[in-house]
């Protein structure tokens, strides 16, 4: 995932994609160019672009940068101290330095020299200490717990981004197949809304010569109307799904955007049964489910084992000197050391005791919270898998339909050619054959949609490097 991350965010800091520099190259060139894509290019696209998946980004190197920070508790750190003051009339300056360092046991460990003068004398102090926890705070698993909740948050962050992508991702196809479906139905009602002015002229026609009656005008021209006001409502409709894609890939509003995606319906059957089996082995909400199972058994440990009292040892060496003469002083010459119990524990530790058996409750509703995401997963993959096959299913029936109409229309033309009916029959076949051809329309990119939906519910639309 980090792997993943990293690639992400170099490809959004230097765009090194070719189709992204001949983005560029357009709006550098000419504000109102034309910004061609494919259905690959605008995934790809939206990858980098994509305003919530910055946001996302930021997030995880949000949280990266909380992980540094608790990890730099085991770094060495150098504190200088100074101070100066009265005291008995008498003027005290000093300075020093202190090197201290915690190891993930417990203990710390601390060098501190210093200097300081009086009026009279100059003293040097060179100390150690060591402090060693001997029951609350002793351990690996006790010191790094700050360390690991923030690796936990990297990971779940990591996650939400690859969550973020597949929305992004799903959120652009959809978005250019009703780019691609909206083009298509603008054809097909300016397609008809010309075969219906060609009907409304030639009855105008024939009605002047007596072959027609004023009832086959008025039929055409409120069949011209309605396809009319068809084709305005599929154009608004082309707008519409035109500023959903821009807002998508980050584009401005104003500038024109043409894409193109294959229309093939291309059938990979997968049971039911194996596609369960696959979304329970790569789903991302079920990892993270697991992943706060982990975490929270690994926090209820830790307020085991805050329960115990507090109890340290610190020990502390020093060697110092005073002379009127600052070399002099720092010949160290005499030492002291001390061994100390220190403990500072509510004897009752009520608090403690609480947050151990909330963490109990979290860990057992962490569980139970990976058991209802897994009747999530499996419900999903099925709505999806039953979608998909019933979109094949009215595919079928839309190109059955189709022939029927096409079938209807090729005789309802012979009989309209030799006389034998009017125009009702011929307007009526077109129709029922354009209703047709847009189920059809809808049925195939209401399938093509759902295979990504349905590999986005098997956890496989993003593959991980």
């Amino acid at each position: 995932m980090t792997k993943r991350f990293t690639a992400f965010l170099l490809l959004l800091a230097l765009n090194l994609t070719g189709f992204t520099a001949d983005i560029q190259a357009q709006e550098n060139y000419n504000d109102s160019s034309v910004i061609s894509l494919n259905l690959e290019q605008a995934i790809s696209l939206a990858l980098q672009t994509n305003r919530s998946l910055i946001n996302s980004a930021s997030g995880v190197e949000s949280q990266k940068l909380s992980l540094h920070t608790a990890e730099s508790e085991f770094d060495v750190k150098i504190r200088p101290s100074a101070n100066a003051g009265i005291s008995d009339s008498e003027g005290i300056i000093g300075a020093g330095i202190s090197l201290e360092k915690k190891f993930q046991v417990g203990t710390k460990v601390s060098v501190s020299p210093s200097i300081g003068k009086t009026e009279d004398e100059y003293s040097g102090t060179v100390g150690i200490s060591f402090e060693v926890p001997l029951l609350r705070g002793f351990g690996g698993k006790a010191n790094l717990d700050k360390t690991e909740r923030s690796r936990f948050s990297v990971r779940s962050a990591e996650r939400s981004f690859y969550l973020s992508q597949v929305n992004a991702v799903l959120d652009t196809v959809s978005a250019v197949y009703d780019i691609v479906k909206q083009k298509e139905l603008v054809r097909l009602f300016d397609s008809q809304v010309g075969r219906l002015k060609q009907h409304a002229e030639t009855a105008k026609i024939k009605e002047k010569v007596g072959l027609a009656s004023p009832l086959d005008i008025y039929r055409a021209e409120i069949s011209l109307k309605d396809a009319e006001d068809s084709l305005t409502v599929m154009k608004e409709s082309l707008r519409n799904a035109g500023d959903r894609l821009k807002l998508i890939l980050a584009l401005p509003l104003e500038r024109a955007v043409e894409v193109s995606a294959p229309l093939e319906v291309k059938i990979a059957p997968i049971s039911q049964e194996d596609a369960v089996r696959i979304a329970l082995k790569h789903r991302k909400e079920l990892e993270q489910s697991e992943d706060e199972i982990r975490e929270a058994e690994r926090r209820s440990d830790i307020a085991k084992h805050n329960i115990l009292p507090q109890l340290n040892m610190v020990m502390r060496y020093e060697q110092y000197g005073s002379a009127e003469d600052l070399e002099q002083s720092m010949g160290f010459n005499e030492n002291r050391w001390s061994v100390n119990l220190v403990s500072n524990t509510d004897i009752a530790r009520t608090s403690e005791k609480a947050d151990f058996q909330q963490s109990l409750i979290t860990a057992r509703t962490a569980r139970l919270n990976l058991e209802a995401k897994q009747d999530e997963v499996m419900r999903e993959v099925r709505r999806e898998s039953e979608s998909l096959s019933k979109s094949q299913e009215r595919i079928r029936i839309r190109k059955e339909q189709i022939a029927q109409a096409e079938g209807k229309l090729a005789l309802s033309k012979i009989k309209f050619n030799h006389g034998m009916a009017d125009n009702f029959d011929i307007i009526e076949a077109e129709t029922q054959l354009q209703q047709a051809r847009v189920n059809l329309l809808s049925a195939e990119t209401d399938y093509i949609v759902g295979t990504y939906r349905m590999r986005a519910a098997l956890g496989t639309l993003i593959i991980e490097n």
